[in-house]
């Protein structure tokens, strides 16, 4: 095991005068062996954990120890705002050691931004895939890139499971390739359930690894529940937690954080929000606002899940269920530092979302989490990666543009033949041209994605038609649903807690001019699409509901009158329910029968399912859909329970029954418009409806 001692000497001193250390932490004794060892690791730690310190502290020696003069390490980020967050701790350590940092992300401007051409090359390289992408398309970058030994990927769990994750492993692949030196790739996550997983899928199978993992010390937590039905009841509870502290308030989507801005206001002095369609600048003001004061809260999304530092806090509350156990671990972690217990207040509407908190925080005493799979059959990126090759070629034959496809690893799962049907469609389609031998993007490709220099391809986020919201002096306030800005101007509505009057849409440019107003009738709140919405409760946390329903009871000491509220629900549920199967319960109705089948395996699921059975059942003319279970409406017998087991089996066995399920829009995936239909529909199975799942999870349940 690396010691303190091990460390170069200039690094030592630096951790004694600036951060007084003279010892590591276990976690950066592991990461630091491993790395010198020269293993990819993947470091899990909790929250203020000393996660960073283990990603650097290897990378700062080895750096110093062998110096090259040229750039030797990547941090990688899924976001600008913790980029900046973390270059004031970063630069610091590696100014003191003599090293240079840069900066680039879509915020930083142009003067700013590191270019290949002239001047110091930088040490470490701080960014985001995003803009990793547009330094590769340099004709420069094999050069700039040529000593690069280290990549350091930060809450890489944010990424598996998205085309951005394999938008990020082509990325790892393609400095691979222009780097002469083994490059070390280290991951920084928070706790999931796979931790192999995601480290065998952030590095190769050739490749030395090592998973570090810290156990989290034991500290004390305090939970406390509000179940009430009533929305502005719940308003009062939520302001009485968190008056005269710093706190956070957590909810499922920004409708809702607009939905209590204004009512939370009204109840205390200083309240901000905080989503992804909030202007950076008023994001910045809500972070800043724990830096000052003693009150403050923020009414957040998952936007402020992630390791973005806002200090110390008193209090979190989740308004609403936790989607996820690692959503709510994350949320939880946000306070209880420094010896203090971590504290949340769940404010609930019902008692079936008080299961679901409950379930969550069982989850965590047992130490369970979701598994994260990498997003696999990822044509959608494969186009990207397509035209990307293309843009930086004058041309490439067809064995050298399928090589090249196949060199990148994230498509390994994508057969030769599918490939090249799609390389044949785009062709027919006019987005691919022949000169010769030789493939060009054809004129469709040219003017759909050849606009300001190609710029669509350098993200695979899905732009959903959003409008910049700006005040007549150019001010951002933030970005609105193309669908909600649709209409005649002069509508009045509220946005960041504040009440506005949109003057007029600029569909050319996609802005909404806006003013303040002082209406106070007729105002609308705003609502968002996203590209695939919620799948609501995980399906780890309906398996745990299930376990607390079999057992007849809660493993947590709750007040009296949640416990006997949760009692209540459990009473009114069979008594016969088996964790892992699906249940079914034939229940009379007005007219007729409908059929409960109690399957605990996800809203997806139970929707996947819902569609297949209403297509395959003559009669059924309804089926209503929760995390939970399904109910099946039309049924003339009482032996229904019967028709539907029989039905969810043949579904099982079927290899075609999925076919019904609806396409999704071209624009749900970023470069859907340029798959065939065939593949189209393949990867949406795969990646959206899970029917690979669905299919297993019929299989291994019993009626």
């Amino acid at each position: 095991m690396s010691t303190f001692q091990d460390l170069h000497p200039v690094l030592q001193e630096i951790l004694i005068s600036g951060l007084r250390w003279d010892e590591l932490r276990a976690v950066q004794e592991a990461s630091l062996s491993a790395v010198s060892a020269g293993a990819d690791i993947l470091v899990l730690a909790p929250t203020a954990g000393g996660k960073t310190e283990s990603a650097f502290l290897p990378v700062l020696d080895a750096i110093l120890k062998r110096p090259t003069g040229k750039l030797s390490a990547v941090y990688l980020s899924p976001l600008k705002a913790l980029i900046n967050d973390q270059t004031e701790r970063i630069v610091s350590m590696a100014n003191r050691a003599g090293l240079e940092v840069a900066v680039q992300h879509g915020d930083v401007k142009g003067a700013d931004r590191w270019k290949f051409q002239g001047g110091e090359e930088p040490d470490i390289l701080l960014t985001t895939p995003e803009s990793l992408e547009v330094l590769l398309g340099d004709k420069d970058a094999k050069q700039a890139f040529s000593r690069l030994r280290f990549v350091i990927i930060d809450e890489i769990h944010a990424f598996i499971e998205t085309s951005r994750g394999v938008h990020l492993r082509c990325l790892l692949d393609r400095l691979s390739f222009a780097s002469a030196e083994h490059i070390i790739r280290i991951g920084l996550s928070a706790t999931v359930g796979n931790p192999e997983e995601l480290l065998s899928w952030m590095s190769a199978p050739e490749r030395n690894k090592q998973l570090v993992r810290v156990p989290s010390p034991p500290a004390k937590k305090a939970f406390t529940f509000c179940v009430n039905p009533d929305f502005f009841s719940r308003i009062d509870a939520a302001a009485d937690a968190v008056r005269g502290r710093k706190s956070l308030i957590f909810v499922e989507s920004r409708s809702l954080a607009e939905r209590l801005v204004e009512p939370l206001r009204e109840r205390l002095s200083s309240v901000h929000i905080h989503h992804s369609a909030v202007s950076p600048e008023d994001r910045r003001e809500a972070e800043a606002a724990f830096a000052s004061g003693r009150e403050a809260c923020v009414i957040c999304t998952s936007t402020l899940e992630l390791g973005i530092d806002i200090g110390d806090l008193d209090l979190v509350v989740q308004f609403g269920p936790p989607l996820s156990v690692a959503s709510f671990l994350q949320r939880l972690g946000r306070t209880g530092r420094r010896g203090k217990p971590a504290q949340m207040a769940f404010i609930l509407q019902n008692p079936c979302e008080l299961l679901a908190a409950v379930s969550a925080v069982e989850c965590a005493m047992q130490h369970k989490s979701e598994d994260l799979h990498p997003a696999s059959f990822a044509a959608d990126v494969l186009i990207q990666q397509l035209f990307l090759l293309l843009k930086r070629t004058a041309g490439l034959g067809m064995p050298q543009i399928r090589a090249s496809l196949k060199a990148l690893s994230a498509f390994s799962d994508i057969p030769d033949e599918t490939v090249l049907q799609i390389l044949t469609y785009l062709e027919e389609q006019g987005y691919l041209s022949r000169s010769g031998d030789l493939y060009l993007p054809g004129t469709k490709a040219e003017a759909e994605l050849g606009k300001s220099h190609w710029k669509a391809l350098l993200s695979v986020i899905n732009d959903t038609g959003g409008y910049l919201a700006v005040l007549p002096d150019g001010t951002v306030v933030g970005t609105l649903d193309a669908r909600f800005v649709a209409g005649d101007p002069g509508r009045v509505f509220t946005f960041t807690g504040k009440t506005w009057r949109l003057l007029h849409r600029d569909d050319a440019h996609r802005r909404a001019l806006i003013e303040p107003s002082s209406a106070s009738r007729d105002i609308k709140r705003p609502f968002w699409g996203g590209s695939g919405g919620s799948s609501g409760i995980s399906p780890l946390l309906c398996f745990q509901a299930a376990e607390i329903i079999a057992r007849g009871h809660t493993l947590l000491p709750l007040p009296k009158a949640e416990a006997e509220l949760l009692d209540d629900l459990i009473r009114s549920l069979p008594d016969d329910i088996v964790p892992g199967k699906i249940h079914l319960r034939t229940e009379p109705e007005v007219n007729g029968w409908s059929v409960v089948a109690a399957t605990f395996a996800g809203e997806t699921a139970n929707r996947v399912l819902a569609t297949v059975l209403k297509s395959r059942l003559s009669g059924v003319h309804e089926v209503r859909v929760t995390p939970y279970a399904l109910r099946i409406f039309g049924f003339a017998s009482p032996d229904a329970g019967d028709t539907i087991a029989h039905a969810l089996a043949e579904i099982a066995d079927d290899p075609h029954a999925f076919e019904e399920l609806p396409p999704l829009p071209d624009t749900f995936w970023k470069f859907g418009a340029y798959l065939p239909p065939a593949v189209k529909k393949e990867m949406t199975d795969i990646r959206y409806y899970r029917t690979v799942d669905i299919r297993a999870l019929l299989q291994n349940r019993y009626f």
